[in-house]
């Protein structure tokens, strides 16, 4: 994505003459954005209302240096909340132009709309005009796909418009003629991929939830929105086709790429249509989770609360910080007694940690809700099967989180049988420290992004002041069986001897198989099973490794892909294995795995090297990671991975859930490729940037003002 230079902030000059157009910009978190649009309009739109949805950075900061009107505006939805804004801000001019934060408006536009406004409104027939928009995707311009022209009405007489009340992709309801103008504006999110596919994240689920409501309700064409006709046979399609087609967005790819001729926007316009592909794709699916869910469903009960949700980072070429893990720290011992949860507990066995100073670190305060949680929740109470006492096991559990309320409470209610329960926060919004000291549990914080190295994991291994020697990590939407309980027990206590499949190994630390649960079924297919980690192992011993010498990737809350390597020596297997559910629905399907492409694009940046090295006849984390290396040398990968994931590694056998997931592992490795092009590009281009000309607004009339009657 070529990068380009931020407009530097300027004022409209007061004696310019008045344009008769005001322009409102709804926005959140658009810093990067919305010079280029503020940029665009300042030096002739008579007035500029930004309406501000509670952005966490600078974007109120950046309106206000262009002179903007700052209206500050707790998120509504799409259509209400720009609906709120036409009906309340202080908007005097005949005329009205909405844009998005991501878009600008080029010159010959700008002149095309001031010689249409500042004749009188009323010799102006037309109440509202369309406005074409030229899309770029990764940098480049996309011509085809069936995305240019793109019109949309943006322009219109004060009053005479509004937008349809639906919760994504509103258009305007327009009281009398509608026309277009010539000329473009272009749309460019500068985000960055992780942001664009945590917005259609977002947008698959609003639009399945529309969808839904649609085929509930009968349909009566007597009460059809007058919707221009290329927008209302767009809505018709999505209504009556879409959720009968097989093989969901393949046949919007055939259309995008061959009828629409997308090959002619070459390998941009390749990775759009894959994009708007699995756009389909994620709202089929999303459409028949609440088929089956109903309104249960989570991607109807708060998977999505609006825009002001985190939406991803783009991360500028991150710094390095140079050296792999290792080598471990000396150890010593202590009797320093450190405040447990309000569980019985034995008391605290010695904490080994490292030798050099560290500041100390120390639990979050108990909140007061956490009392009455416990008292409804009753931790120790209620578990079925047989599990190990209360407290009896000297073990510490670490469970790294950030906004996990959902998930916590089953993840904790598994592990009561420990003696230490550890919980790594990372200023979640949600209920989940006060949940989780209501299980028991210490809750320390780590911001993550401000240490670099170590990650997470890392860090909370060597900070926390730990009362045990044996740790087992497990996250948030992973369930211990009692089975396993039971054999930490024995491995802790010296009582463990390997059965069945078991293997000693060097005795300070052990592999453990999980069984990934997705839409109600175990994939025993699709490479998920069997899925080992290096999970329990005597913390003084074990450290994740780093891949390359990448600092913050960006790439969510903890490790992705490393793995824990033990100073002493190799792992050993244990036989039982825990419960994975990581994908509680689609949603949290794409947003964890968003997170996790970035984290692919730096770790192909960094040549996959890591402590963990990749051999075909090693290990099962060496032989993955040898054929992850082979497989990027490769051409056409995501269409190889869904044939290695559905044929060779079996997911056929897991049914429908396997077919799903298979096609979903395509859209990851072909995020990873994009992300991975994306940060090759910034970093190529940051260095050729130029700075656009001023903008000059044209005293002369552009030819052909307007052009046509409403689009089709």
């Amino acid at each position: 994505m070529p990068a380009s230079l931020t407009p530097t902030p300027r004022r409209r000059d007061p004696a310019a003459p008045r344009s008769n157009v005001e322009v409102v910009i709804p926005a959140f978190n658009e810093e990067v954005n919305i010079p280029h649009a503020l940029a665009s309009v300042v030096d002739w739109a008579d007035r500029i209302h930004v309406v501000d949805s509670e952005s966490k950075d600078g974007t109120r900061t950046i309106a206000d240096a262009f002179g903007a009107n700052v209206v500050l505006r707790p998120w509504l939805g799409y259509a209400k909340q720009k609906n709120w804004a036409l009906d309340n801000l202080p908007i005097t001019a005949d005329w009205v132009f909405i844009l998005d934060a991501d878009e600008s408006i080029t010159p010959e536009l700008r002149d095309s709309i001031v010689h249409l406004t500042t004749r009188p409104a009323t010799s102006v027939a037309e109440s509202g005009f369309y406005i074409n928009r030229l899309f770029r995707f990764l940098g480049q311009p996309i011509r085809h796909c069936g995305y240019f022209p793109s019109y949309n009405l943006r322009l219109f007489k004060r009053g005479k418009a509004r937008y349809e009340e639906r919760e994504v992709h509103e258009h305007m309801i327009v009281d009398g003629t509608t026309a277009r103008l010539p000329h473009f504006m272009h749309h460019e999110d500068r985000r960055g991929l992780e942001h664009l596919i945590a917005k259609h994240n977002r947008y698959s689920t609003l639009e399945a939830r529309e969808l839904a409501k649609e085929l509930a309700a009968p349909h009566n064409p007597d009460r059809a929105l007058p919707l221009e006709r290329g927008i209302a046979f767009r809505r018709w399609l999505k209504r009556n086709v879409l959720p009968r087609l097989p093989l969901s967005g393949v046949w919007r790819f055939l259309y995008m790429y061959f009828i629409r001729l997308g090959f002619l926007d070459g390998a941009a316009g390749l990775r759009f249509c894959f994009f708007l592909a699995t756009y389909d794709l994620f709202i089929s699916l999303k459409l028949s989770e609440i088929r089956i869910y109903g309104t249960s469903a989570p991607a109807l009960a708060g998977a999505v609360k609006g825009l002001a949700i985190e939406e991803g980072a783009v991360l500028a070429p991150s710094a390095r910080s140079a050296g792999p893990v290792g080598p471990f720290p000396a150890v010593e011992t202590s009797n320093r007694s450190v405040p447990g949860p309000r569980i019985a507990r034995e008391p605290a066995r010695p904490i080994i940690r490292p030798t050099e100073p560290r500041t100390a670190v120390l639990p979050e305060p108990r909140r007061d809700e956490a009392d009455a949680y416990a008292e409804i929740l009753r931790p120790t109470v209620g578990l079925a099967g047989k599990w190990p006492a209360p407290g009896s096991v000297p073990v510490s559990i670490l469970v790294p989180v950030k906004n996990e309320e959902r998930n916590i409470i089953g993840c904790l209610r598994r592990v009561q049988w420990a003696t230490e329960i550890v919980v790594v926060d990372s200023q979640s919004r949600d209920r989940t420290i006060e949940l989780s000291q209501a299980m028991g549990a210490e809750v320390y914080q780590f911001e993550y992004g401000k240490t670099g190295w170590p990650k997470k994991k890392n860090w909370a291994i060597e900070s926390v002041p730990w009362k045990n020697e044996w740790i087992m990590i497990l996250d948030a939407d992973e369930y211990m069986t009692p089975e396993l309980a039971e054999e930490i027990r024995k491995v802790v206590t010296g009582e463990w001897k390997p059965e069945g499949s078991a293997k000693p190994g060097c005795g300070d630390g052990f592999w453990v198989n999980r069984r990934f649960m997705f839409m109600n079924r175990w994939l025993k297919g699709c490479g998920y099973y069997p899925s080992w980690n290096v999970r329990l192992f005597k913390h003084a011993l074990g450290r994740y490794e780093r891949i390359g010498n990448l600092g913050d990737t960006g790439s969510g809350d903890n490790e992705v892909h490393e793995h824990i390597v033990l100073s002493s020596g190799e792992a050993g297997y244990l036989r039982n294995e825990f419960l994975h559910f990581a994908y509680p629905d689609l949603s949290a399907w794409i947003e964890k795995h968003n997170r996790y492409t970035t984290w692919e694009a730096h770790a192909m940046e960094a040549k996959d090297e890591g402590a963990v090295k990749a051999r075909l006849m090693g290990g099962p984390i060496q032989r993955r990671r040898w054929l992850k290396r082979f497989g990027r040398t490769l051409p056409w990968r995501p269409t190889l991975r869904f044939v290695y994931s559905f044929i060779f590694q079996r997911g056929f056998l897991d049914g429908y859930p396997g077919f799903v997931m298979c096609r979903l592992l395509a859209w990851y490795e072909l995020m990873s490729i994009a992300k991975f092009k994306e940060r090759a590009t910034l970093i190529e281009a940051g260095a050729h940037e130029e700075k656009a000309p001023p903008l000059t607004i044209r005293t002369e009339p552009p030819a052909s003002v307007v052009c046509g009657r409403s689009p089709t």
